[in-house]
């Protein structure tokens, strides 16, 4: 296994246990069986190994997203999917769950916010293309559904922008918001 690899794996085993405050680099290098010092040929900061390990953990976890939401279900059974298993798998999860703690939340904002973290985000292209073919086949005309469809970006910007510590419940209000949203949007 490459070094690099190897002390990716390492990161990730220790942010997975202590949380990215707790976790010092001096504990990644240990348990990557490296010198302090040789960590820094890989990384740059405990901040650089952060992001990476929490792109690829938020990957796996939006993969295993996936497998588990019935796409083929009623619109507004889709999204209550999504939301519970969104929440059961990213609650334990203590990489993920920095997302909104301070000192780092920042960071992952910032990347999610920009082209190359959109553009790394298979997720959230999975869901543009799913809820976009799911409207054509509805019957919404391209423009009706571009136009739905810059909703969902609107989302997406709210979520890279706002975080539960600066308002209290937003996982509840983003979930009812879209709920409401996508029920409407298929009610007949």
């Amino acid at each position: 296994m490459e070094k690099k690899a190897e002390l990716l794996a390492a990161a990730r085993e220790v942010f997975a246990e202590k949380g990215y405050k707790a976790a010092g680099i001096s504990d990644i290098a240990k348990r990557s069986h490296m010198a302090v010092g040789s960590f820094y040929k890989y990384y740059e900061s405990k901040e650089a190994v952060f992001l990476d390990v929490y792109v690829a953990e938020n990957s796996r976890i939006r993969e295993e997203t996936m497998r588990r939401v019935d796409w083929q279900d009623k619109p507004e059974a889709v999204v209550e999917q999504l939301f519970a298993v969104t929440f059961e798998l990213i609650s334990p999860n203590k990489i993920l769950a920095e997302w909104n703690k301070p000192g780092i939340s920042q960071l992952l904002h910032d990347y999610y916010r920009q082209e190359e973290g959109r553009a790394a985000n298979a997720f959230h292209r999975f869901l543009i293309q799913t809820f976009s073919q799911r409207l054509q086949e509805e019957g919404f005309s391209k423009e009706k559904t571009a136009e739905i469809m810059k909703v969902y970006d609107l989302i997406y910007y709210i979520d890279m922008h706002v975080t539960e510590q600066e308002f209290p419940g937003y996982f509840n209000s983003i979930e009812t918001l879209v709920k409401y949203f996508v029920k409407g949007i298929f009610s007949k």
